[in-house]
């Protein structure tokens, strides 16, 4: 990485809010599923910038995952994408550019409770 994209990518982790979220969990990829409408537009904003940030590896399996796609994230997501993007791109990086939408859903959404209260309802 040279001298210019390791700066970029140091003030990017110093800029970033600072949430703990764990991109490998299922409640994670839930809520990025759920979400994917408001997450969807930040990544392919974002994809300009990979070849700046990420290593070669993490570069080559990020165009393998949105090959099928056209080189952008897909309108529907899914489960295998978003288990391989921690691989492909750093949590820092994925906590800068949607952590804020995930990091309130896990923390203010109840989606599971009302899953199941809607489906009671409906019974």
């Amino acid at each position: 990485m040279g001298f210019l994209s390791t700066l970029s990518a140091a003030v990017s982790i110093a800029t970033s809010e600072n949430y703990d979220i764990n991109w490998e969990n299922e409640a994670t990829v839930k809520a990025t599923k759920i979400h994917w409408d408001q997450v969807r537009p930040k990544a392919n904003d974002a994809l300009p910038l990979a070849s700046l940030r990420l290593t070669k590896e993490q570069k080559k399996l990020l165009d393998e995952l949105l090959k099928p796609s056209g080189g952008e994230f897909p309108e529907k997501i899914t489960d295998e994408l978003l288990h391989q993007l921690p691989k492909a791109i750093p949590p820092a990086s994925l906590n800068r550019i949607i952590g804020s939408v995930i990091d309130d859903c896990l923390k203010n959404h109840k989606h599971d409770e009302e899953n199941k209260e809607e489906a009671e309802n409906k019974a």
